[in-house]
C-alpha cells in the first residue's frame, strides 16, 4: 500500500484545533502516513515528527494538488483547484451562535463580501464536514449551502477535554500560566465585532469588563485569564485592577483547550468557545453588554439568546462582579448542574465523549481504503 499523504491547515499556519487533534490521531494510528503541516513562518509549534511547507509558496499549492487528505479548520483562502485524488475534510472551527455565511443578514466588515465569494468557492470542494450535532449540521447546510456528506461525530479539538490525563494537562498548564494550586481561574474568551475597528482598520476588543471591580469582588489570589479572539489585532489595554498580576494575557497561547482545563469558569458573550467550555461541565457566565446591538444591528443570531444560554446573562459590569463572586466561591452552588446546561450540553455537545477523533479517523480509513 502506498504512504498516505495528509496535508494539514488550521488557522492559516497554526498546530492548533481539530487538525492537530487529527494529526496526533493518524500519527498514532498510522504511522507510514506523511503528515505535512501548513506553516505562516513561526519557527515553533509543530512537533518533530511532521513537516511543515509555508503557506502560499509554490511547494503549498503543489502539496494542495497532489495530497491524499486535506484536512483543514476553515476556508483555504486560495485553494483555486482541488487535486484529481485529493479528499477534503472540513472540521471547521467551531458550533455558531452567530449568524454565519450565507445567513448573515449584511456582510458589514471590509473584505467580508469577498470572504463570501472564498467561502463558496471552498466549499464546493469539500468532500466531508465534521460536526458536533445534528442542530448544527443543520446550521451548516444552511451557513455554507453545503450538501455532502456530514460526519456528526463531535469535534476532535475536545477530546483533551475529557481524556483520561485531563487533570495532569490542567496542573502543567496552569504552573506554564503562574497559576497557585487552588487559586481561581477565570477565563475571558469574547469573540469579535465586525464593526468595532481601530483608525487603521484593525479589529479591536472594546468591550472589556471592569476588571477592577472584578479582582475587588473575587477571592484573593484569583487571576483573569484574557483570551482576545484571533481577528483582534489591536493590542488590549486590560486595565489590569489594584495588583499586578491579576491579568494574565493568554491570548498567544496556542492551545486553548489547554486554557478551558487550567480555567475553573469561563466568561463570553457570543463565541463558539462557550459550546466547547461546556463539554468541562465548569460554570459558564455570559456577559453581553452590547446583547441588543450586537444581535439586532450587528450579526444576528441563531437562537434566542437568553433561551439558549448555559449559565447566568450579564450585562453589567456590577451584575458579572456578583455572579463571578458567587461562582468562585459556590455560594449559590450547583451553578454547572442546572436544567438549563444540562439541556444545553444534550443539545449541543451529544458526541463529546473524548472519542471524536476515533471515529473521524475510522470514516476516513474506509474512504482511503487503509
Amino acid at each position: 500500500m502506498a504512504r498516505t499523504s495528509v496535508l494539514f491547515e488550521s488557522w492559516r499556519g497554526l498546530y492548533a484545533d481539530s487538525p492537530r487533534s487529527l494529526s496526533e490521531e493518524i500519527g498514532r494510528a498510522w504511522p507510514d502516513a506523511r503528515r505535512t503541516w501548513v506553516s505562516s513562518g513561526a519557527t515553533g509549534g509543530f512537533p518533530s515528527d511532521v513537516r511543515t511547507v509555508q503557506r502560499h509558496s509554490a511547494a503549498y499549492f503543489a502539496r494542495l494538488l497532489s495530497t491524499d487528505l486535506l484536512v483543514a479548520n476553515d476556508i483555504i483562502s486560495q485553494h483555486l483547484v482541488k487535486g484529481p485524488r485529493t479528499t477534503y475534510v472540513q472540521t471547521w472551527h467551531g458550533t455558531p451562535l452567530k449568524l454565519i455565511g450565507h445567513d448573515e443578514r449584511s456582510h458589514a466588515y471590509a473584505g467580508a463580501r469577498a470572504h463570501l465569494k472564498r467561502m463558496v468557492r471552498d466549499v464546493a470542494t469539500w468532500d466531508y464536514l465534521v460536526s458536533p450535532s445534528s442542530v448544527c449540521s443543520t446550521l451548516f447546510r444552511s451557513a455554507f449551502g453545503y450538501e455532502g456528506p456530514i460526519w456528526e461525530t463531535g469535534y476532535p479539538r475536545n477530546d483533551v477535554l475529557s481524556c483520561p490525563d485531563a487533570a495532569g494537562i490542567r496542573s502543567r498548564v496552569r504552573t506554564q500560566l503562574g497559576l497557585d494550586t487552588g487559586v481561581p481561574a477565570v477565563l475571558y474568551a469574547p469573540t469579535w465585532r465586525d464593526d468595532d475597528k481601530s483608525e487603521d482598520g484593525r479589529f479591536r476588543q472594546s468591550v472589556l469588563p471592569d476588571l477592577a471591580a472584578l479582582e475587588a469582588a473575587l477571592p484573593p489570589g484569583s487571576r483573569f485569564l484574557m483570551r482576545t479572539h484571533k481577528n483582534v489585532t489591536v493590542p488590549v489595554d486590560p486595565r489590569s485592577g489594584e495588583t499586578p498580576g491579576f491579568v494574565v494575557d493568554v491570548s498567544a497561547h496556542p492551545e486553548i483547550a489547554d486554557l478551558y482545563l487550567a480555567a475553573d469558569v469561563l466568561v463570553s458573550d457570543y463565541s463558539s468557545a462557550i459550546f466547547d467550555f461546556a463539554v468541562t461541565r465548569k460554570p459558564i457566565v455570559l456577559f453581553a453588554p452590547d446583547l441588543e446591538r450586537y444581535r439586532d444591528d450587528v450579526r444576528g443570531m441563531y437562537f434566542d439568546y437568553e433561551a439558549w444560554a448555559p449559565g447566568p446573562v450579564v450585562t453589567t459590569d456590577e451584575e458579572l462582579a456578583a455572579v463571578l463572586a458567587d461562582v468562585v466561591t459556590d455560594r449559590a452552588g450547583g451553578w454547572a448542574r442546572t436544567t438549563a446546561y444540562d439541556e444545553f450540553v444534550a443539545r449541543f455537545c451529544p458526541h463529546e465523549d473524548g472519542h471524536a477523533g476515533e471515529r473521524v479517523l475510522e470514516r476516513l480509513g474506509s474512504v482511503l481504503g487503509r
